[in-house]
């Protein structure tokens, strides 16, 4: 493989680096928001009285389930556009070395240059 276009293929993955650690942490958030909203709820002794969970405890773990899924859509799609990028990225790097191979330039013209045409 040619070094000059894997260097581009691996500034074009360091590029994305910075996203994927953007990911990570928000993956992150997600699972401990979802851990948050699967603690059972509890009551509460109050002197020799127990009180049962109110409906508001039950309505906010909830919102935080909720707002937990529609997190985890946003990494999901992040995460599916992160991988498709990288997919051209390959496609890309694949298509010049398969072009290079066949003496082609980007335009589609024979490359020359190495056969000492054009002199």
């Amino acid at each position: 493989m040619n070094d000059e276009l894997m260097f581009d293929y691996l500034l074009q993955m360091g590029a994305m680096r910075p996203e994927q650690e953007e990911l990570k942490r928000k993956q992150a958030m997600v699972e401990a928001l979802r851990g948050q909203a699967m603690q059972p709820l509890q009551g509460q002794m109050v002197g020799k009285h127990y009180v049962a969970p109110g409906i508001a405890n039950a309505i906010a773990q909830m919102g935080t389930a909720y707002m937990a899924g529609q997190q985890q859509k946003g990494v999901d799609s992040s995460a599916m556009d992160m991988n498709t990028r990288q997919r051209y990225a390959l496609m890309d790097m694949q298509e010049r070395q398969r072009r290079k191979r066949m003496g082609l330039t980007g335009s589609g013209a024979m490359d020359m240059g190495d056969y000492g045409g054009g002199l």
